[in-house]
């Protein structure tokens, strides 16, 4: 063979993986755009769909215009309770339909008629539009009078509860509203502007944006940076991180970064904080004396977190193998990449009410064969370079040390969806509110998240915690003593007694 003849076979074979990959690339985008977004696997082997290259699906079928009758021969039973469980957590008033005056005379002799008992007719539940209304203080002050025969001016003032933001209209249930219309239903302050006009109070948004950042500065920070101390002692944290938008930076993309506890631990803490950069530098420092298991996913910048051992996540393994399947068939070998952490994940579904114990030794006896049968099979085949494919057997041949490390304690997840699922409240808001004007407002919405995420993860009522800690920290002596913080946690008896 002629050197010519060598290199016009090597470019032939550079073009047709080239050829490959942009097949690849529009298959991959054209799902994207236009396929169901869900990556669970398809159940019913009836269902058709949209990408399938299936011969035997016939067009002129589906065209033809068929006429089906289903003859139903069951009566379906009417679930009991529906209506009462939905509403079993409403006040209740009664409303009685009686007659009265000539009513309650028999149309025929025009005798009275007696009442011989009642029907419940129905249930229906009532709105109340929320209002506003105006509390004016004042102090009063007394003197004595014996003192004062005396000479001496003894006087004595009522104490006035402080305010969480001095000199100004908003109180704490205002504040609490304020934060749970945009940290809960991610209304943007122009919105909520409109709405307060409607109760009667006009507040621009730019005071509505100070009150904001004021009471998260001022009262929830100290709250948040005392659960984040409680949060370095746990020994199993996840992390995740999404990008974020600040008006006053400089750099185009700004990050929330999610720490967290796990599922299954006594107090939940979740924790939101923005930084400017995505830096390996921010998870050291915010990890700064956690020592444990860290539950993330391929992100590098964990990977420089002293003492933590890194559990790298099987839903991020699986959805690298579910973005390079071809739906036309179902033995390539990203299908079975798919098919073998279904089996792993359907394991956990199993053993999940289990102790840790118990779910060590059952990750052990049924885990343990599918990953070595996995590790086996994803070391046996060549995939061409820069593929979808190639780019899912490199990412879990990468993070092999730490996919295995959830075998190493039955309190260790399979997968960091626990964290995607807590950072996407932060989503949801970007795409409400778009950006925040400044870092101080970015931040101030991180400590908002915290609060409003950690008292649901409690079983709180986020406002009813919200007003608790505005009405009490101002009165607090001394805000800055640990001790002092602590009894005002999510967890705390109290607190629970209050806005369970």
């Amino acid at each position: 063979m002629t050197e010519l003849e060598e290199e016009l076979l090597k470019q032939n074979e550079a073009l047709t993986n080239e050829l490959s990959l942009l097949r690849e690339q529009i298959d991959y985008l054209t799902k994207k755009i236009f396929g169901r977004s869900s990556e669970q696997s398809k159940d019913d082997k009836n269902q058709i769909d949209l990408f399938d290259d299936d011969s035997s699906f016939n067009l002129a079928e589906t065209t033809e215009e068929k006429t089906v009758f289903e003859e139903i021969s069951y009566k379906r039973k009417k679930k009991k309770g529906y209506k009462a469980e939905l509403t079993k957590d409403l006040p209740v008033k009664e409303i009685h339909c009686d007659l009265h005056g000539q009513e309650c005379t028999c149309d025929w002799c025009c005798t009275s008629l007696k009442h011989i008992g009642k029907t419940r007719v129905r249930e229906e539940v009532i709105f109340v539009p929320a209002k506003m209304y105006k509390k004016v203080y004042y102090q009063h002050a007394y003197e004595c009078p014996t003192c004062k025969k005396d000479g001496v001016d003894t006087i004595k003032k009522a104490r006035v509860p402080k305010q969480p933001i001095t000199h100004s209209l908003a109180s704490p249930s205002v504040l609490a509203q304020l934060i749970h219309q945009k940290i809960e239903m991610s209304l943007p302050f122009y919105r909520q502007e409109k709405e307060w006009e409607n109760y009667g109070l006009r507040v621009s948004r730019r005071t509505q944006s100070n009150w904001f950042i004021t009471s998260c500065e001022k009262w929830l920070a100290p709250i948040w940076n005392e659960l984040k101390n409680q949060l370095i002692k746990e020994k199993f944290i996840h992390a995740d991180e999404t990008h974020y938008h600040v008006l006053s930076s400089k750099k185009q993309k700004s990050y929330f970064w999610l720490f967290r506890t796990i599922e299954q631990t006594k107090y939940p803490i979740v924790l939101y904080h923005h930084e400017l950069t995505r830096k390996s530098s921010v998870a050291q420092q915010f990890l700064n004396g956690f020592s444990g298991y860290l539950h993330c996913d391929g992100y590098s910048a964990y990977k420089s977190v002293d003492n933590a051992i890194l559990v790298n996540c099987w839903a991020h393994v699986r959805r690298k193998f579910f973005e390079a399947k071809d739906s036309s068939s179902k033995n390539t070998p990203a299908s079975q990449g798919v098919a073998y952490c279904d089996k792993l994940f359907q394991i956990e579904k199993e053993i999940k009410a289990l102790t840790d114990d118990e779910k060590y030794q059952s990750r052990t006896e049924k885990s343990q064969p599918i990953l070595d049968e996995f590790w086996q099979w994803i070391e046996s085949f060549i995939t061409l370079p820069g593929s979808k494919l190639g780019k899912a057997v490199n990412y879990a041949l990468n993070l092999k040390e730490g996919l295995m490390t959830f075998m190493k304690d039955g309190s260790c997840a399979l997968s960091n969806n626990l964290a995607e699922r807590s950072i996407r409240p932060t989503t949801i808001g970007r795409k409400n509110w778009l950006f925040s004007a400044s870092e101080r407002g970015a931040t101030a919405n991180g400590i908002a998240y915290s609060i409003v995420e950690t008292a649901k993860a409690n079983g709180l009522v986020p406002t009813k915690y919200l007003e608790y800690l505005f009405e009490r920290l101002p009165n607090v002596e001394d805000i800055s003593n640990p001790e002092t913080i602590q009894s005002y946690l999510p967890w705390t008896i109290q607190v629970q007694t209050a806005c369970r």
